[in-house]
């Protein structure tokens, strides 16, 4: 009869020395569910339990008190404000004579604004 594939090769020698299983190893730093600044007591962790069941407690009132509040929290929060008004984009295909023109009446208000402004304070103006 042919080996068969999924079958393991037989054992020739002794490895029952070898497969025996070890205890895992004790871990050195023991993780504790204490609050920062909490001191182990000796009598088997009754600071622990009690801040387990501080902890349970704390969360069961987060759970009955949480949903509600933050519900009417999130229905008093204020709408946005609303966009500031889009200003006049200036047209990127303005020819270049059309630039010429409109630039130069733009000099042309700006000095009357200045001849204005130098009447009010009185000095003559040529």
């Amino acid at each position: 009869m042919a080996p068969h594939l999924c079958m393991p090769p037989p054992i020739t020698h002794n490895t029952s020395a070898a497969m025996v299983a070890k205890p895992p190893p004790a871990p050195k730093n023991r993780v504790a569910l204490l609050p920062p600044g909490a001191k182990r007591s000796g009598a088997a962790g009754a600071g622990a339990r009690r801040a387990f069941l501080g902890g349970l407690i704390a969360v069961g009132a987060c759970s009955l008190l949480g949903p509600g509040s933050v519900a009417s929290a999130a229905s008093k929060r204020r709408a946005p404000p609303p966009a500031p008004a889009a200003a006049e984009k200036k047209d990127p295909n303005v020819s270049g004579v059309q630039a010429k023109v409109l630039a130069s009446k733009k000099r042309k208000e700006a000095m009357k604004e200045f001849v204005a402004k130098m009447r009010e304070k009185g000095k003559p103006v040529n």
